[in-house]
C-alpha cells in the first residue's frame, strides 16, 4: 500500500481517537485533584506568637515588624529548604565566593547577634527582633524560627544569612519602603528539592531553572529594586521610640537619584563585579559598560570581617565556619576577599586642597572631600556606627605640629568633638546620645554633618591659629578616616575594650604655597 493510500486508510480512526482523547483529557485537568500546597500553616507551628496584631484588613502579619513577605503566604519546611552548601554540588565557584561575603555571615557575626539581643532585651519582647531578621536571616524567619520559643528544628539553611535561595526565589521587591520588603517564594525551592538531582538534574535542568532563575526573579536579580529592599530603612513608633518616622538609611534612593542610575550602572555592577575596584576606576574614566563576570562576594565596607590579619579571631567574630566549607578553604577565599575590600574602598573619595589663605597669624584651609567612586552617599548605610573623619596636621619647618584635629585620640576610639565627621546621632526620648545602636530605643536620627552624594563634594574648613614665630614653609598632611563601629558597640557586643582601627580611604600630603608662609 503507498503512503498516501496509508494516510486515507488510517486517518479517519486518528480522528476519531482524538476527538474522544481531547475532551477526556479536558475533564481529567478539571477534576484531578490539586497538588497539595507546599509549605506550613502559621497554625502549625507551635507556639508562635504575634504581639503586633492584625495588618490593616485583619490580616496577620507573621514577620512584622519587618516588611518580608512569602509568596505563598505559608511558612517553609526547613527540612526542605537546599543550603547554599547544596548548590555547591554544580556552583563551587559562586558558593566559595558567597562564602567570604557579608551576606553569607548576616545573621552569624557576634557583633550582629549580640545587638539583636540587646535590642530585644531592651524592649521585654524577642518578636521584635523580627525588624532585624527580615533582612539579616530571611531563611529563620519564613521557617518560622525567630520567635521566642524556638519550636522550629534547626538545619543547615537555617545557620545562613541572606543564602543562595534568598535571592534566586525573589519574586519582588519595594526598595522606597525598605525594612526588607522582599517577597521570597520559597515553595519553589521546596517543591524542587521533590525533583530530579544529580546526575538527572543535569540531564533536564528545566525544573531547576524554573525554580532559581524564573523570568521574574531572572529580571528583579539584574535591578538594584532588589538591593534596595534591604537597604533602605527607617523607624516608626511600631518598632522605636520614633513619634515620627525617622530616615535611617537610603542607600537605595541616593542611587536612584544618581548619575549612576541614569546611566543604567547598578548595585550589581559595581559590588558584583569580578573586581570591584577596577570596574570602579573605569567607570571614574567614563567606561559605564558592565563587568564581564560577575562575582557572589557582595564586596562592601566592612573591612573587619573580612581581616585576615585577625587570624583565628576572624572566624570566630564571623560565627565559625559555614557548612560546606572547612579551614584553608575559608582562609583562601577570605584573603582574596579582604584584598577586593580593601582595594575597592581605595576608589571611593580623594582629597584636593580648595583654599589657602594668611592673614596675620591666622590659616585659613579648605580641603575638599569628593566623592569620586562611590554610587551613593559617602558614607552610607545605618550611619550611628559606620563614620568617617578627617585627620589635619599642619608642621612648621622643622617638623613640629602647629596644629592637629581628629587625630591621635580618633584613631584610639575616642571622638574628638572638634574634628570634621561624617556620622549620625541616635538619641532616646530624652534627647541622649546612644552609642551601642539600641535601635528599639531610638527616638530620633540626626545627621552631624550631611554625607557626600555621589561625584559631589564638601568643602572642610579650618581657622589655624599660628603660635608666634612659626616659620615655613608649612606642611600639610590630611587623611579622610573611615570606622566601621564605636567602641561602645565593641564593649557592649564582645565585653572587651578594643578599638576598631580605623580605614584609610584618602590622604593629600602638600607645602603649602609661598603666600601663605
Amino acid at each position: 500500500m503507498k503512503i498516501k493510500s496509508q494516510l486515507a486508510f488510517h486517518a479517519r480512526p486518528l480522528l476519531l481517537g482524538a476527538a474522544v482523547c481531547l475532551p477526556a483529557l479536558g475533564f481529567w485537568a478539571v477534576l484531578a485533584p490539586r497538588p497539595a500546597p507546599v509549605g506550613v500553616a502559621l497554625s502549625e507551628i507551635p507556639f508562635y506568637k504575634l504581639p503586633f496584631g492584625p495588618d490593616a484588613a485583619g490580616k496577620p502579619r507573621p514577620f512584622f515588624p519587618s516588611e518580608l513577605q512569602s509568596a505563598t503566604g505559608l511558612f517553609s519546611d526547613p527540612a526542605r529548604l537546599p543550603s547554599s552548601a547544596a548548590c555547591a554540588t554544580c556552583h563551587q565557584q559562586e558558593f566559595t565566593e558567597w562564602a567570604a561575603s557579608l551576606h553569607a555571615i548576616a545573621d552569624r557575626d557576634l557583633v550582629y547577634e549580640a545587638v539583636v539581643e540587646a535590642n530585644e532585651d531592651s524592649v521585654h519582647n524577642p518578636e521584635q527582633g523580627r525588624f532585624c531578621e527580615g533582612c539579616h536571616a530571611p531563611n529563620e524567619m519564613l521557617a518560622g524560627r525567630v520567635n521566642r520559643f524556638a519550636s522550629v528544628a534547626p538545619t543547615e539553611a537555617l545557620s545562613e544569612g541572606v543564602a543562595c535561595i534568598t535571592c534566586h526565589t525573589a519574586t519582588h521587591a519595594d526598595p522606597v519602603k525598605g525594612n526588607g520588603a522582599i517577597t521570597l517564594a520559597y515553595d519553589r525551592a521546596e517543591t524542587e528539592a521533590d525533583g530530579p538531582q544529580g546526575a538527572a538534574l543535569l540531564a533536564d535542568p528545566r525544573a531547576h531553572l524554573a525554580a532559581f532563575a524564573a523570568p521574574d526573579t531572572a529580571a528583579l536579580m539584574k535591578s538594584s529594586d532588589l538591593c534596595g529592599s534591604c537597604h533602605v530603612e527607617t523607624y516608626d513608633h511600631t518598632m522605636t521610640r520614633a513619634t515620627t518616622t525617622q530616615t535611617v538609611q537610603t542607600t537605595f534612593i541616593e542611587w536612584r537619584g544618581s548619575w549612576y542610575a541614569k546611566n543604567d550602572i547598578t548595585c550589581q555592577d559595581c559590588h558584583m563585579a569580578a573586581d570591584p575596584a577596577a570596574q570602579v576606576m573605569a567607570i571614574r574614566g567614563g567606561n559605564t559598560s558592565d563587568p564581564e563576570r560577575y562575582s557572589h562576594r557582595f564586596i562592601g565596607a566592612n573591612y573587619v570581617l573580612a581581616n585576615t590579619e585577625l587570624g583565628e579571631a576572624l572566624t570566630v567574630l564571623r560565627g565559625g565556619i559555614l557548612p560546606g566549607m572547612d579551614g584553608a578553604a575559608t582562609q583562601a577565599t577570605l584573603i582574596e576577599q579582604d584584598r577586593q575590600t580593601q582595594d575597592f574602598m581605595r576608589t571611593a573619595a580623594g582629597l584636593d586642597l580648595r583654599e589657602t589663605r594668611r592673614s596675620g597669624d591666622r590659616l585659613h584651609l579648605g580641603i575638599a572631600v569628593r566623592n569620586l567612586g562611590a554610587g551613593h552617599n559617602l558614607p552610607t548605610g545605618v550611619n550611628d556606627q559606620k563614620h568617617m573623619w578627617l585627620e589635619v596636621a599642619v608642621s612648621d619647618a622643622t617638623g613640629a605640629t602647629v596644629f592637629r584635629s581628629g587625630g591621635a585620640a580618633e584613631r584610639l576610639g575616642v571622638e574628638d568633638p572638634d574634628s570634621v565627621a561624617w556620622i549620625e546621632h541616635f538619641l532616646d526620648r530624652d534627647g541622649n546620645r546612644i552609642t551601642d545602636h539600641l535601635t528599639f530605643q531610638t527616638a530620633a536620627v540626626v545627621w552631624m554633618r550631611e554625607p557626600i552624594p555621589p561625584r559631589g563634594e564638601d568643602v572642610a574648613r579650618y581657622e589655624v591659629i599660628l603660635p608666634e614665630g612659626t616659620t615655613g614653609p608649612l606642611h600639610l598632611e590630611a587623611r579622610l578616616l573611615y570606622r566601621i563601629a564605636l567602641p561602645d558597640l565593641i564593649y557592649a557586643s564582645l565585653r572587651r575594650n578594643l578599638a576598631v582601627a580605623p580605614f584609610t580611604l584618602a590622604e593629600l600630603s602638600v607645602e603649602l604655597p609661598e603666600s601663605v608662609r
